[in-house]
């Protein structure tokens, strides 16, 4: 039997070194939080009689069975994750004594007076005094360095048993998940796209899919004219994308049939950076800093066929958004408001960014900065999730030449034809950590 001794900052990192440099087979016979991480003790060859027999592996006690995990992927299916949810002593996590126990319940009980009433929901002194007790707190470190050790595990386990199973479906997956789309999203499409002979069909079958799947509006709202508000997020292209719709209007109609309002008062040159666009494309700008100035603004620019509002981007967690949101309801009420999302931004990033501006009744949205993301599956994922409308994609800075109207297959080409540039091929461990998401997308 050989007996090595590991240090790792994280029990993950452990792992892998023991798997390294003893194999698969080797087992895990202690773990023990130190100084700087995490020291575990593995071996091979392992036997049990040896171990218990020599003192200076189990000098407090015999070698329990449940201090023995093995390393080998078929043994995990037998445990039992839900075990986890409760903080249940095992293995080298220390228990504390009689003694530990007696002088944190006397601690709680000096800090509680009698005559003093519990409030209604209130955590007595005793449970709170034991939460912050020193043994307890390292067991809860240590039961969460263990969850995320057999969720790994778990996940390269699935991973593992669909590439066997179904190698054509397996690369599916892992072609959907390099497009950056959600786990939910991919798995909704692996499941549509049912069994090939040929993975090319399959792979024709998926994007056929999506480009059906995502929503966009491909009515060019340059042909109806009205009063259009973007919103947004700071930094998300808002000030060139009206400037963009403002010049292809009027190259159609004439300048004198279109006018632009800012009421962004927040950013520095913010007001000169929409009347520079102005001059050049001698289009009318009025400023807006409030509720008051915005309404006046609309009357005076009544006889425009086209009004359009660039707003302040805030950030979705900014408490002054729902007062912009009430500022553009109570303006006019046919104003149409379109949302304006830079694919630049990370999914998750994203999906808050929705949510929050959704609060004011969105008619689409306006893709930017298609010629700066690694990955517009991203985008895609948060439009499909919450049904929101793509009316432009911004591919450029140049006005008005760089916005197009959407187009589902054209967005879906140009996914993959981004993921293809940027070589987005995902590590092993990226990959099953993804795919344990679909599968708790099918179990949630």
């Amino acid at each position: 039997m050989k007996i090595k001794r590991f240090f790792a900052k994280e029990m993950r990192h452990g792992i892998r070194q023991v798997r390294e440099t003893l194999g698969p087979d080797a087992v895990i016979l202690s773990n023990t939080r130190v100084n700087g991480g995490v020291e575990i003790i593995a071996a091979v060859d392992y036997d049990e009689s040896l171990l218990q027999s020599d003192p200076g592996i189990s000098a407090s006690r015999p070698l329990a069975e449940t201090d023995v995990q093995s390393l080998h992927g078929q043994q995990l299916p037998e445990l039992n994750l839900s075990a986890l949810d409760e903080p249940q002593p095992q293995g080298e996590i220390p228990r504390p004594s009689p003694a530990e126990t007696a002088a944190a319940k006397e601690r709680a009980a000096a800090t509680t007076t009698s005559d003093t009433p519990a409030e209604p929901g209130a955590r007595s002194a005793d449970s709170i005094q034991w939460t912050q007790d020193p043994t307890l707190t390292k067991m809860q470190s240590d039961l969460h360095d263990m969850r995320e050790l057999l969720e790994q595990q778990m996940s390269s386990l699935a991973w593992g048993e669909l590439s066997r199973r179904d190698p054509m479906r397996a690369k599916l997956t892992r072609c959907l998940l390099e497009l950056g789309l959600s786990p939910a999203i991919c798995k909704r499409v692996v499941e549509g796209v049912g069994q090939h002979d040929e993975f090319e069909n399959a792979w024709r079958h998926a994007l056929a899919m999506l480009a059906h799947g995502l929503p966009v509006d491909s009515t060019d709202i340059l042909d109806h004219g009205g009063i259009v508000a973007l919103v947004g997020a700071t930094g998300v292209g808002k000030t060139t994308t009206v400037a963009k719709l403002a010049a292809r209007y009027a190259l159609r109609h004439g300048a004198d049939r279109v006018a632009m309002v800012t009421t962004d008062s927040y950013r520095i040159a913010a007001h000169e950076q929409l009347r520079t666009y102005g001059r050049i494309l001698d289009i009318p700008v009025r400023v807006a800093n409030n509720h008051e100035e915005l309404v006046e603004s609309l009357e005076l620019l009544a006889d425009r066929d086209l009004v359009l509002i660039d707003t302040a981007g805030m950030s979705q967690r900014d408490v002054r958004l729902t007062q912009q949101f009430q500022v553009i309801r109570d303006s006019a009420p046919t104003i149409k408001t379109y949302l304006v999302l830079s694919t630049t931004t990370h999914r998750a990033g994203l999906r808050e960014v929705v949510k929050a501006f959704g609060e004011v009744k969105l008619d689409g949205c306006i893709l930017t900065k298609l010629d700066e993301t690694t990955s517009l599956g991203g985008a895609l994922s948060a439009v499909m999730e919450n049904r929101l409308p793509v009316v432009y994609a911004s591919d450029g800075q140049k006005v008005p030449e760089d916005i197009h109207i959407a187009r589902g297959h054209g967005l879906i080409n140009q996914a993959v034809l981004i993921a293809q540039e940027t070589n987005q091929a995902l590590e092993q461990e990226t990959l099953e950590l993804a795919f344990s998401g679909m599968v708790a997308n099918a179990h949630g």
